[in-house]
């Protein structure tokens, strides 16, 4: 009788474990309509705007708000000077559209900023792994696998990198490359 109970038991449990699981559901993506699809193939094809065509486009009268938005999409950024900015007011060119330059132009020189910190930092770090590394490489071709750092005669497989004195070196199972971050 007692292994009934344990039987029931496990199927119980079973049941409840296979009714916990979450169904399979496969990954959909929503697909675009052909109309932004060739929204966004025009704005790759077409660049970034220049400053002739944001003065010509003024002059010919394009509401401020779809400059802004093509201005936007299209990532231009250009570094306009108070002397320039003078001049593309005088010839048309909306306050909104020059402050939208301005900012677009804040927002690339900051991305640029992150990215060469990125950079800079990935490199450095990448130099200090290879030269941890080399060191190790070095230290291990000077001694021999059974010195003291490498093998212990303290060995133990529950305390997989020595003793407490000798943390992060000795045998056991962890004797291999110990480089860490």
């Amino acid at each position: 009788m007692p292994r009934l109970g344990w039987l029931a038991a496990g199927v119980a449990s079973l049941t409840l474990l296979g009714g916990c699981a979450a169904p399979r559901v496969a990954p959909s993506a929503e697909r675009l309509d052909p109309g932004q699809l060739e929204a966004i193939s025009a704005a790759n094809r077409a660049g970034p705007l220049t400053i002739e065509q944001i003065i010509r486009r003024s002059k010919a009268g394009e509401a401020p708000a779809v400059l802004i938005e093509d201005i936007r999409r299209t990532g231009t950024h250009l570094a306009v000077t108070p002397e320039e900015r003078a001049r593309l007011s005088g010839q048309g060119v909306a306050l909104a559209v020059l402050d939208e330059l301005a900012a677009a132009q804040a927002r690339w020189a900051q991305d640029q900023a992150t990215a060469d910190k990125v950079r800079a930092d990935t490199a450095r770090i990448e130099a200090a792994d290879r030269a941890r590394a080399e060191e190790e490489r070095r230290r291990r071709a000077y001694y021999g696998p059974a010195y003291v750092p490498y093998y212990s005669p303290y060995a133990d497989p529950m305390w997989p990198y020595g003793y407490p004195a000798h943390r992060g070196y000795g045998g056991g199972f962890g004797w291999g490359v110990q480089i860490r971050r």
